[in-house]
C-alpha cells in the first residue's frame, strides 16, 4: 500500500482484504464438508430407460392350505402318525403360534418330532405347483406351470415362484429328494387308493359327527374337487393297511401303477431370470389359480392366496409382505420398475460414505448376488441364532432348525427384541473385515469406535439395483354364468381341467392373476462423485477468484516472489553490500 494513502483509505482496503479472505475461507469450507460428508450424488441418467432391459420381477404364489389331505394320509402310514397328528406337524412350522390351528398343535406334546423331521414332511406333504396353478402364460404365449414354476421355501411354507434365484445354500433337509420322487412317482395311484377306502369306510360306517369333533378328536375333510369325502382318525389303521397293499400290488386294487407322463420341458426364453417383451398385460403373465379351498392346514384366517412380487434375488417374504387374492376375482397388478447403476468412480470411496455395496464388496454366506434384503435375512437369522441357538425353518443354510415351542416363544422375542434393539458393531471396520464382525452381536463392550446400527442401517444397498412398484386392482371373476363362455376357462377345460366346467365351484374357488409393466419406459437413476478431483479444484479456484481475486497466475506469482525473486534479492543485496565495503569477492 502506498505510503502516501491516507489512514481512510488504508483501514477501508485491510477491512475489505479481511472481508475477502474470511469470506473464502468460509465458502470453501462448506465445500470441503459438503464433498466429505456426502460425496456421492443420485441424478436422473435416463428418463425413457425401456422396461425390456429390465428383469421381470419374480411372483411367489401361496396357497394358504399348505398340504394335501391324500399325501397327509400316506405319509403318515409311513412314519406311523394319524392324520391329526400329521396336521400337528405341519402347523408347527408354518402356524407355530397356533392363529388358525390351536388343538393340532396341542397334540405335538403328546407325539413329538424332531424339526428336520417336521421340515421333511412339510416338503412331502406340500401341494405341485400344478396342484393350484392352472395354466400360465408368459409374453402372450401359453406355457406349462411346472416349466415357469418352482417349489421354494418361504416364510409361510412351501410356496410356488416363478422367475426366482434360488439362494446358494439350500438346507439339506428341505428337499428331500429322492423321498419327494418316490413318493411322486406312486401317488397318482395311492391317492386313489385313499379316496377308495375312504368311500367304502364311509358307506359301512356313515359320516362323521361334524367337520371338527372335539370330543373324539377327530377332523373331517373333503377331496379336492368336490369337497364331498370325509377323512379322519377313525379311518387308521385299515387305511395304512389299504395303502400297503396297494403299493405291493396295486392290481389287487384294481388301479393304474403307471406314473403319470412328464409334461414337456418348453424353453420360454433364452436367459434367465425372464425378461419381458414390453409393456401391457399382454407381454406380462396370466395364472388361472385354484385355492385350494378344501384342504385343512391353514395358515390364515382367510380363503385365497397370498402373492408376493419382489426381485429375482430377494427372499419372497410372502407371509411378512404378500398380497391378497381371494376365490372368484379376477386380479392385475401392475409393475413399475426403478433402476439404479453406479459408476466404478464410487469404488474409491468407503461403502459408508457412498451409502451403498458393490457386489463383491460384500459377500453374503447364503445368497448368490448381495441385496438389502438378502442381507438383512441373514443378520436377523444370525441375531435370532445367537438369541435362540437355532433358525427359523424357512431360513437358508444347515443351521438347525427351531422347534415350534422355540418358534412360538424365542423366537418371537428375539424378533421383538430386534426391533427395538440397536446392534453395536465396529464402524471403523473396512471393507474386507467387515463381512466377519458385521453380524458379531454378542460383544456388546460400548467403545468409541462402536456406533448403534439396526440390520437395516447396516445393510447399505446395493449400488446397482432394480426395485419394482406394484399396484393391484381387481374386480369379480367370471362376468359369465357359464364357463364356456369364458376364453380363459374354454382353454382350461379342453386342456383337461375338466372340473371348471362347474360354474359353483369356478365362483368359490377360482381366480386369475395378470401381472405386467405398466410403462414402456421408466426413470433410470445414476449414482456418481459428486466432485470428481477437477471440479472440486475448480470450486475452490472459483471462491478464491470471487473473494481475493486469485488465479493459476497470481498462484505463481506468489510462488515465485517467495523463491526466485528472494534468491535473487539476496544475491543483489550481497553483492551491493560488498561493493559498498570496497571487497569484491565474486561476479555477479
Amino acid at each position: 500500500m502506498e505510503e502516501k494513502r491516507n489512514l481512510c483509505e488504508r483501514i477501508f482496503w485491510i477491512c475489505w482484504c479481511i472481508f475477502g479472505i474470511c469470506a473464502a475461507i468460509y465458502m470453501m469450507s462448506k465445500i470441503w464438508t459438503r464433498w466429505a460428508d456426502s460425496p456421492v450424488i443420485t441424478s436422473v441418467a435416463s428418463t425413457n430407460y425401456p422396461v425390456t432391459n429390465l428383469v421381470f420381477p419374480a411372483v411367489t404364489v401361496c396357497t394358504v392350505n399348505k398340504a394335501v389331505n391324500e399325501k397327509l394320509i400316506i405319509q403318515g402310514c409311513r412314519y406311523n402318525k394319524t392324520l391329526s397328528e400329521m396336521k400337528a406337524i405341519i402347523s408347527s412350522l408354518v402356524d407355530p403360534e397356533g392363529r388358525n390351528n390351536d388343538d393340532n398343535v396341542a397334540l405335538l406334546n403328546k407325539n413329538p418330532v424332531s424339526p428336520d423331521t417336521a421340515l421333511k414332511l412339510l416338503r412331502l406333504v406340500a401341494p405341485k405347483c400344478q396342484d393350484y396353478l392352472l395354466t400360465c402364460r408368459w409374453n402372450n404365449q401359453a406355457a406349462p406351470c411346472t416349466n415357469l414354476f418352482k417349489l421354494v421355501l418361504t416364510d409361510t411354507g412351501y410356496c410356488c415362484s416363478f422367475n426366482t434365484v434360488e439362494p446358494k445354500t439350500i438346507r439339506k433337509t428341505a428337499r428331500s429328494d429322492a423321498e419327494v420322487l418316490k413318493q411322486e412317482m406312486e401317488y397318482e395311484y395311492l391317492q386313489k387308493a385313499v379316496w377308495d377306502y375312504a368311500d367304502r369306510f364311509r358307506d359301512k360306517n356313515g359320516p362323521v359327527m361334524d367337520e371338527t369333533d372335539g370330543n373324539n378328536g377327530t377332523t373331517g375333510s373333503q377331496d379336492s374337487y368336490t369337497c364331498a369325502r370325509i377323512y379322519d382318525d377313525e379311518m387308521y389303521p385299515g387305511v395304512c393297511k389299504y395303502i400297503s397293499k396297494c403299493r405291493t400290488d396295486p392290481g389287487i386294487c384294481k388301479l393304474n401303477a403307471e406314473a403319470p407322463p412328464l409334461p414337456p420341458i418348453i424353453k420360454v426364453a433364452e436367459e434367465y431370470p425372464y425378461k419381458a417383451a414390453g409393456s401391457g398385460r399382454s407381454r406380462g403373465l396370466t395364472l388361472l389359480l385354484d385355492t385350494l379351498r378344501c384342504d385343512t392346514v391353514p395358515t390364515e384366517s382367510f380363503k385365497g392366496l397370498r402373492v408376493y412380487v419382489h426381485h429375482p434375488e430377494e427372499f419372497p417374504s410372502v407371509g411378512e409382505k404378500g398380497f391378497l387374492v381371494g376365490p372368484g376375482m379376477e386380479n392385475q397388478v401392475s409393475v413399475i420398475g426403478t433402476d439404479t447403476y453406479s459408476t466404478e468412480a464410487l469404488r474409491s470411496f468407503n461403502p459408508i460414505r457412498r451409502g451403498c455395496y458393490f457386489t463383491d464388496e460384500f459377500p453374503l454366506q447364503h445368497y448368490k448376488e448381495y441385496s438389502r434384503s438378502s442381507c438383512v435375512v441373514e443378520c436377523e437369522n444370525q441375531f435370532i441364532h445367537d438369541e435362540c441357538q437355532c433358525i427359523p425353518y424357512y431360513s437358508p443354510g444347515n443351521t438347525s432348525v427351531c422347534s415350534y415351542i422355540k418358534m412360538k416363544d424365542c423366537v418371537r422375542k428375539a424378533i421383538d427384541k430386534l426391533q427395538k434393539t440397536k446392534l453395536l458393531y465396529n464402524k471403523t471396520d473396512t471393507v474386507g473385515t467387515m463381512e466377519r464382525k458385521i453380524f458379531k452381536f454378542k460383544s456388546r463392550m460400548l467403545e468409541d469406535d462402536v456406533a448403534d446400527k439396526s440390520c437395516t442401517e447396516v445393510c447399505l444397498p446395493a449400488c446397482n439395483e432394480t426395485s419394482y412398484d406394484a399396484t393391484l386392482t381387481n374386480a369379480i371373476f367370471p362376468n359369465q354364468h357359464e364357463p364356456n363362455m369364458t376364453k380363459m376357462l374354454r382353454e382350461a377345460i379342453a386342456e383337461k381341467h375338466t372340473f371348471l366346467q362347474d360354474i359353483a365351484y369356478v365362483s368359490a374357488s377360482i381366480s386369475v392373476l395378470r401381472i405386467f409393466f405398466r410403462e414402456s419406459s421408466i426413470l433410470q437413476y445414476k449414482r456418481d462423485e459428486l466432485f470428481t478431483w477437477e471440479d472440486f479444484v475448480s470450486n475452490l479456484g472459483g471462491v478464491m477468484g470471487l473473494c481475493l481475486g486469485f488465479s493459476l497466475l497470481s498462484l505463481i506469482e506468489v510462488i515465485y516472489w517467495f523463491t526466485l525473486r528472494f534468491y535473487f534479492d539476496w544475491k543483489r543485496y550481497n553483492l551491493a553490500h560488498q561493493t559498498a565495503t570496497g571487497v569484491i569477492t565474486g561476479k555477479f
